[in-house]
């Protein structure tokens, strides 16, 4: 197989774009709503239709003898549709995607290995878990479902409220991991894995900043921790995104899946690090020769309140993203994190200074909002 044949699935604009940065020889598959007509290298499919969606993805690459298939986006179901496709194609390939992705498996491995060890049971019922809950100190986290959710189990009330809309099994009771949380994002290639940025949260009014906020200890106990669950996952090509707790006894990692970071963290780390992580990825699969961007600068994701609506808003934004300072101003729909919002990212040749861009960036916004129309 040709290593520069890449199957896309469900493309955006940018990911042709580094695609064709990283010199991908690209087919696709594509939502019929949002697509050109079918060619050779293009075929529409309903994507909610899983079984028309797998044999999309594995007969076109059998038919065009594709060695990858990348998606980039955040939908759950499309990466477990790619998993499922490389199963079939490249059992070997898909094990490290499964063991990262199955919380189950990923602390077997890790406390076997003595790495970031967490205490944690199987159940295989809810009566199950009730009986482990009961067994550890709380709050506790239980992890559960085809696409594995977390619950922190505080008191009693949140066991039954748990129970009553309980994912099916196995399920699995942790610890609970209490300390500073830091998403890691690593790119890997030919076994090596390289950490492309530490993001932590909750400083200088930023809801996200890069790079994160930790003593030389520290990174140097997340990188450690990281690079040998990845190993031990068997991960030898692309992108993985890890969130690791710094505890009292220090890093410990709490979850992996073998994708890039959310859309969020994407745009942070491309402002902090100039880095295209989408063209990275690419060029990591495809073989092409590594980018060595300038060196980082401080940058900060913030989240601000919406106050304007209509074309209020998209004046309100233009503002923002005429300060010199903004790397990208836009609005977000709510998520589990909150309700709907503006997301403004701001970058700075220090923390201190990134802390003064955003305050002012924060001024801006509440003067707008103040001077808005009343809506009637």
């Amino acid at each position: 197989m040709n290593p520069r044949r890449v199957l896309l699935l469900e493309p955006d604009a940018g990911l042709r774009t580094a695609a064709t940065a990283a010199g991908c020889d690209t087919w696709s598959v594509e939502c019929p709503a949002t697509a050109a007509p079918d060619t050779d290298r293009r075929l529409s499919v309903d994507l909610d239709d899983v079984d028309a969606l797998h044999s999309a993805l594995v007969g076109t690459a059998r038919t065009h003898e594709i060695p990858h298939i990348v998606y980039l986006g955040d939908s759950e179901v499309l990466h477990l549709a790619v998993e499922r496709a490389l199963r079939e194609l490249s059992p070997a390939r898909a094990e490290p995607l499964r063991r990262l992705r199955d919380p189950a498996v990923m602390r077997r491995i890790l406390n076997q290995s003595g790495v970031s060890v967490v205490r944690a049971e199987s159940a295989a019922t809810v009566e199950g878990v009730r009986a482990l809950v009961e067994d550890f100190p709380l709050p506790v986290a239980v992890k559960a479902g085809p696409v594995p959710r977390t619950t922190v189990i505080r008191n009693r009330d949140d066991l039954e409220k748990w129970v009553a809309d309980a994912p099916a099994g196995p399920h699995l009771v942790e610890e609970f991991l209490s300390g500073p949380r830091v998403s890691v994002d690593t790119l890997t290639r030919e076994g090596m894995h390289e950490v492309t940025g530490m993001t932590t949260g909750t400083y200088a009014g930023a809801d996200l900043l890069h790079p994160a906020v930790l003593s030389e200890a520290a990174t140097a106990g997340i990188r450690t921790a990281v690079r040998a669950l990845l190993d031990l996952a068997g991960l030898q090509s692309g992108p993985a995104h890890t969130q690791v707790v710094v505890t009292a006894g220090g890093p410990r990692i709490a979850a992996s899946k073998a994708r890039l970071g959310p859309g969020p963290i994407r745009r942070l780390l491309r402002a902090s690090t100039g880095r295209v992580l989408e063209e990275d990825v690419l060029s990591a699969l495809c073989g092409s020769p590594r980018r060595h961007p300038a060196p980082g600068r401080s940058a900060a994701l913030a989240r601000l309140p919406l106050g304007h609506r209509g074309t209020d808003l998209a004046a309100a934004l233009d503002v923002i993203g005429a300060m010199d300072h903004v790397d990208g101003v836009r609005p977000a729909e709510a998520d589990a994190d909150g309700p709907g919002h503006v997301e403004v990212v701001v970058h700075g040749g220090s923390r201190q200074e990134v802390g003064e861009r955003l305050a002012a960036v924060r001024q801006k916004w509440d003067a707008l909002r103040e001077t808005a129309p009343t809506q009637g």
